[in-house]
């Protein structure tokens, strides 16, 4: 984990318990992340990110949740000049979202598609244990 800062705080927007439990763990024990906030849809995401003193390290996006969108989100994050340099790695199992992520904002550095099966789920969490190090050494 060299490259990455000492204290690593991530929001991980993601509305599965499961999932968001599998992230979590991955996050911790792969990218060294100090500290995790989640947030299960993109209004709290943002209000969370904008009640913050300091914004996070990252932020690991579900793009597909209930309420506003992963989509809506990245959106509002470009609003802000601040916010829109946080990092943002995104997931879906919606490959046409995936794709408008990666082509329309400039925050997203990574996107993995939602995993299926247990190994293809260790195969996507070591993706993004990985791009979250290479973006986090980058700041």
């Amino acid at each position: 984990m060299s490259g990455t800062p000492a204290h690593t705080r991530i929001l991980l927007v993601e509305d599965d318990d499961q999932d968001a439990f599998l992230f979590e763990k991955m996050l911790r024990e792969e990218a060294g992340a100090t500290e995790i906030v989640r947030a299960i849809e993109g209004r709290a995401a943002y209000d969370a990110v904008q009640a913050e003193a300091s914004v996070p390290d990252c932020i690991v996006l579900d793009l597909r949740l209930s309420g506003e969108d992963g989509l809506w989100l990245l959106d509002r994050l470009l609003d802000n000049e601040i916010l829109a340099r946080i990092p943002v790695i995104v997931f879906s199992g919606d490959t046409a979202r995936l794709q408008r992520a990666c082509s329309e904002f400039p925050n997203v550095v990574s996107s993995v598609r939602k995993p299926e099966t247990l190994e293809q789920y260790r195969i996507a969490l070591t993706i993004v244990a990985a791009t979250l190090q290479a973006a986090l050494g980058e700041r």
